[in-house]
C-alpha cells in the first residue's frame, strides 16, 4: 500500500462523490476528507424516529446521457420515476406551479390580470423587433420575456423573499438558469388553446393534474442519500478512502501535504497527495486554508456570498396534507418558501396515519437585522412555522404533534450583479498552478442541482486522466 494519495478531494457532496467514483475507476487512489458524520452534502437525509426528512427537497434528472446512465446504474432497481407535481398559494388560492398562465390571470385581480395580461403581449410585440442577449440583472430578464406587470405578479415577492434581495440586484444569470426551459411559442400556443376551450383547472389542493411543464424526475425509496451512500460503497471497495468528521484545517502546496482534525480530537493529522486537491467547500474555507494569501482575493471573497437555510421539519397526525412534490409560497408574511410533504416522493418516508412536512427558510446568519431567522430559537422557528401552516390552510392546530429545526450554513451561492467576474478570479486564483480543482454547486460557487454536480465530477476526472495520458 502507497502511503499518498493521487489526489484528495475535501467534501463529500454529489460532486465530491461523482470525481473520486470515476477516479478510482480508473485505477487512482483518492482520499475524500468530509466535516460531517455522513456523506452527502446538501444531498441528505435524516432519520428521526418513523420519519426520514431530506434536506428540502432534491428532485433528481438530468439531460446528460452519461449522468443518466451512471447513476441509474449505481442505483440499480432503488430508482423510481415520478412526474413533478407543485403548486403556489397566490389571491388565497392554490394555482399550478410552473405557471398555468391563463389560470393564473384568471386568479388575479381582474384590473391586475389585464394590465399584466396587456404588458406580456406587448413584451411579445417587443421581441419581434428587439432580440437581446445580454440582460443587467433578473428584473430586466424577466420584464423583457413576460412584461413588466407579469413579472411583478409572477416573480418578484418570491424573488426577493427566497434572496432577501431586491431582483433588480440579482444577477440574469439566476433566471437563465431557474428558466432555461422555457419555450415561449410553445406557451403561448397552450394558452390560447385552453382560453378557448374554456379549459381552467381548480384551485383546489385536492386536484391531481399536473403543471403543464412539471417534469419526471428520479428518486430513490429511503430518501436522496440512497444516491451518496451508494458512492460511497463503491469507493471503498477500492484503495481509495473516505474519512468522516474530519475539518481541513490547511493546505502546504510545497510539501503537498493536507492537515486536518478529527471530530472530538486536537491532534493534527495529515496525509500527502501527488496530483491535485479537488475542493467542493465554500471558496472562504478553502482560502483560509491554504499557505498563499492575496489581498485582491480577500476582498473578493468579502463580497461574496452563500446563503444559509433552516429547514423545519413539522410532523403530524394526519395521513396526507396534499398530493403535491412541492408548495411554493410567495407572501413575505409567511417565513417559509417552500413545503415539501416527503410522504409523496417515497411511502417510506412516513408511517401510515402520520406525515409531516419540511419547511425551508432562507437567510443569511451574520446579517444583523433584528428579524433574522437565524437568531430565532428552535422553539420560536416551530411555533411560527406551525402559525403560518395553518394560516396557508395546511393543516389545523390539533395535527401538529412535534417540530424539528436543522440549520445549515453556505447552502446556496448568491448571485449579486457582479458575482461572475468575482468568483472568477477566485477560482483562477486557487487553479492557477493546476493543483487545485473547485467543482460542486458550493466549491465552484454555480447554482446547479445534484445532477450537475454529479456531471462535475464525471467532466473534471475525464479531463484529467486525458491531460495525464
Amino acid at each position: 500500500m502507497n502511503n499518498y494519495y493521487d489526489y484528495i478531494v475535501v467534501g463529500a457532496g454529489m460532486a465530491g462523490l461523482s470525481f473520486a467514483h470515476e477516479m478510482q475507476k480508473k485505477g487512482f487512489k483518492i482520499l475524500i476528507l468530509e466535516k460531517d458524520s455522513s456523506v452527502g452534502g446538501l444531498s441528505k437525509t435524516l432519520t428521526y424516529k418513523e420519519f426520514k426528512f431530506d434536506y428540502c427537497a432534491h428532485r433528481f434528472h438530468s439531460d446528460n446521457k452519461k449522468v443518466m446512465e451512471t447513476v441509474k446504474k449505481i442505483m440499480k432497481e432503488n430508482f423510481y420515476l415520478h412526474k413533478q407535481k407543485s403548486r403556489i398559494l397566490m389571491f388565497n388560492k392554490y394555482l399550478k406551479y410552473p405557471f398555468e398562465l391563463q389560470n393564473f390571470l384568471r386568479a388575479a385581480p381582474i384590473h391586475k390580470a389585464i394590465v399584466a395580461g396587456i404588458s406580456f403581449l406587448v413584451s411579445m410585440i417587443k421581441r419581434i423587433f428587439i432580440k437581446r442577449k445580454i440582460f443587467h440583472n433578473y428584473e430586466d430578464w424577466f420584464t423583457y420575456f413576460f412584461g413588466y406587470n407579469l413579472y411583478k405578479l409572477m416573480s418578484k415577492d418570491y424573488t426577493s423573499k427566497i434572496w432577501k434581495t431586491d431582483p433588480k440586484y440579482i444577477s440574469a444569470d439566476w433566471a437563465t438558469q431557474r428558466f432555461k426551459q422555457i419555450k415561449l411559442k410553445e406557451l403561448v400556443k397552450k394558452v390560447v388553446k385552453k382560453i378557448l376551450k374554456f379549459d381552467f383547472s381548480s384551485y383546489s389542493l385536492e386536484d391531481e393534474s399536473l403543471a403543464p411543464d412539471g417534469g419526471p424526475f428520479w428518486y430513490p425509496q429511503n430518501g436522496i442519500q440512497d444516491i451518496p451512500n451508494e458512492y460511497l460503497k463503491l469507493i471503498l471497495k477500492s484503495d481509495s478512502n473516505v474519512l468522516l468528521n474530519s475539518k481541513l484545517i490547511n493546505i502546504d502546496l510545497d510539501k503537498k501535504k493536507i492537515f486536518f482534525k478529527m471530530k472530538n480530537e486536537e491532534v493534527l493529522k495529515s496525509e500527502k497527495y501527488t496530483k491535485g486537491i479537488v475542493s467542493t467547500i465554500p471558496l472562504q474555507s478553502l482560502y483560509n486554508a491554504l499557505n498563499i494569501k492575496d489581498k485582491f482575493i480577500e476582498t473578493h471573497l468579502k463580497e461574496t456570498y452563500y446563503m444559509d437555510m433552516i429547514f423545519v421539519y413539522l410532523i403530524l397526525d394526519k395521513d396526507q396534507i396534499s398530493n403535491d412534490h412541492w408548495l411554493y409560497f410567495p407572501d413575505k408574511k409567511i417565513i417559509f418558501n417552500r413545503a415539501v410533504e416527503f410522504k409523496n416522493w417515497s411511502k417510506k418516508m412516513a408511517p401510515k396515519n402520520k406525515t409531516a412536512l419540511c419547511l425551508d427558510i432562507s437567510c443569511y446568519r451574520l446579517r444583523s437585522n433584528n428579524d433574522n431567522p437565524w437568531k430565532k430559537t428552535n422553539q420560536e422557528l416551530i411555533q411560527k412555522c406551525v402559525e403560518d401552516c395553518i394560516k396557508a390552510n395546511l393543516i389545523n392546530k390539533e395535527d401538529f404533534r412535534e417540530g424539528l429545526v436543522v440549520r445549515v450554513k453556505d447552502a446556496y451561492p448568491f448571485y449579486d450583479i457582479n458575482y461572475k467576474k468575482k468568483t472568477r478570479s477566485i477560482i483562477d486564483f486557487f487553479e492557477k498552478n493546476r493543483e487545485i480543482f473547485c467543482i460542486g454547486r458550493t466549491g465552484s460557487f454555480s447554482y446547479n442541482n445534484s445532477d450537475g454536480s454529479i456531471e462535475m465530477g464525471i467532466n473534471l476526472a475525464e479531463k484529467l486522466t486525458k491531460q495525464i495520458s
